[in-house]
């Protein structure tokens, strides 16, 4: 071989071996694992949800009348504004009911100056104890008369029965109204009260139900949020009209607005269930119908592996696992959408491990 073609020769091999040499140095680095968080599967004493409909109401709603029918005289607050306890809200043209206020006291006062003229005779024998009795009743019966008128009197005028917030005006000014019919609707502002959600539960499951159980509130308000909410009554006859029984929410105030009239939709979580294996809802890697899967961190903390398991339901933000995993095991809840069965990861608040560690 000439000393030209070997020179050239070794330089070609050293090319090829630099040009390997790369090639393996790049293969060589690892891919970064990819950072998950964990929680045990648990037990937990679980039911279905009760699901029900209402709307928003405050819970010292009342509609605020007049007790004496007539023509309004005067509205002297407006929708939304705050009231005081004792503030006069309406007034009845008075014309009429003072004309039989007077009236009855006049017929009082009457009845008075007779029964004392009987009195009198009789003292003298000259009226019949019969002739007393009838004259002390008629003034008795006069007596009760200006009483009845007087609390007409009281009542054609509507003041607040507390601190509150007038909700809807229903009548106006110079409208002629019956007795009772709503002028305003009024909502009390009593400590503790708050907003509460009535809805009607079917017998089936009105009987699950205890007072305290939880509950989550939706409104079509607020599309994707959630307010926490707890039974505070149970009405202990249904309904005759539609046969559900009444079962109140209390509903926990959050930073959102809320009104009365809001559409709600509750889910209710009776206690006391049968205990049910459970993993966060996070956890669910793949899901269709009862049939899902969930990773689990391997027995070296870096690796996972993938379980079908079977489901029994949701439950708020656990799902109830039917088969497929055991009490303890510690599921991927976070990262999920980025594994495979080859994939190395570094768990990041391992809830399993702290709880182990807890335990040790």
């Amino acid at each position: 071989m000439k000393p030209q073609n070997a020179f050239l020769f070794i330089a070609l091999l050293g090319l090829v071996a630099a040009c390997g040499g790369k090639k393996a140095g790049e293969t060589a680095v690892a891919e970064a694992p990819t950072a998950v968080s964990t929680a045990p599967v648990t037990r937990q004493p679980l039911v279905a949800p009760v699901t029900g409909s209402g709307v928003l109401a405050a819970k010292k709603e009342a509609k605020l009348s007049f007790k004496t029918g007539g023509i309004v005289a005067a509205l002297r607050a407006d929708e939304g504004e705050d009231v005081r306890k004792g503030q006069v809200l309406a007034v009845l043209d008075l014309t009429e009911i003072d004309a039989q206020v007077a009236q009855a006291r006049n017929g009082f006062e009457k009845a008075g100056r007779d029964r004392d003229r009987v009195q009198r005779l009789y003292a003298d024998s000259a009226a019949t104890l019969e002739q007393m009795q009838n004259a002390a009743t008629t003034h008795e019966m006069a007596a009760a008369t200006l009483t009845a008128a007087r609390f007409n009197r009281q009542h054609s005028v509507i003041v607040a029965p507390e601190n509150g917030r007038i909700l809807r005006r229903l009548a106006e000014t110079g409208e002629l109204i019956s007795p009772g019919s709503s002028v305003f609707l009024f909502a009390g502002s009593g400590a503790g009260d708050g907003w509460v959600v009535r809805t009607g539960i079917a017998d089936r499951d009105m009987v699950k139900l205890k007072i305290g159980d939880k509950a989550r509130m939706t409104f079509d308000a607020y599309p994707g949020a959630s307010f926490p909410a707890v039974v505070t009554e149970i009405a202990g006859a249904a309904d005759p009209v539609n046969g559900t029984f009444e079962v109140e929410l209390k509903v926990t105030p959050t930073d959102k607005k809320l009104a009365t009239g809001l559409v709600a939709k509750a889910e209710i979580f009776p206690s006391g269930g049968a205990e049910m294996l459970v993993v966060p809802i996070e956890a669910l890697a793949e899901a269709d119908g009862d049939r899902a899967s969930v990773y689990t961190l391997g027995s070296d903390g870096t690796s996972v592996k993938k379980l079908p398991i079977r489901t029994a339901g949701i439950y708020g933000d656990v799902v109830a696992v039917r088969e497929g995993l055991s009490e303890g095991t510690a599921v991927v809840t976070r990262g999920t959408a980025y594994l495979t069965e080859t994939s190395k990861v570094k768990v990041v608040n391992d809830k399993f491990r702290m709880v182990s560690e807890k335990q040790d």
